[in-house]
């Protein structure tokens, strides 16, 4: 199999298991006791996934190895999602005081 292929693989992979989750809790094959809201499990692993795709494929064309590139994007993916989930909870709670 090419190099290129298996880097493509790696980039989108995340993406496509957060398309499977997301139907099959849509479906009803997974349910975790909260009704619709279970699709919001869906949502940071949305951002999670196309953040590492996008990193993925920037760290290829930095000509970084694969083991690297992986793990730089899945680091980077996770801050993201932490920053903007801590941020989230910081706007909340400070609109919650300030009432």
């Amino acid at each position: 199999m090419p190099a290129w292929l298996i880097r493509i693989a790696v980039a989108i992979l995340p993406f496509l298991a957060t398309i499977l989750f997301s139907f099959l809790t849509m479906e009803g094959y997974l349910n975790f006791g909260a009704g619709e809201k279970d699709l919001f499990l869906s949502l940071p692993l949305l951002l999670w996934s196309l953040v590492f795709f996008v990193s993925s494929l920037i760290a290829w064309w930095r000509k970084l190895t694969l083991g690297r590139a992986a793990g730089i994007s899945a680091i980077l993916a996770t801050g993201i999602v932490v920053l903007l989930w801590v941020s989230a909870l910081a706007y909340v709670l400070l609109q919650a005081g300030s009432a």
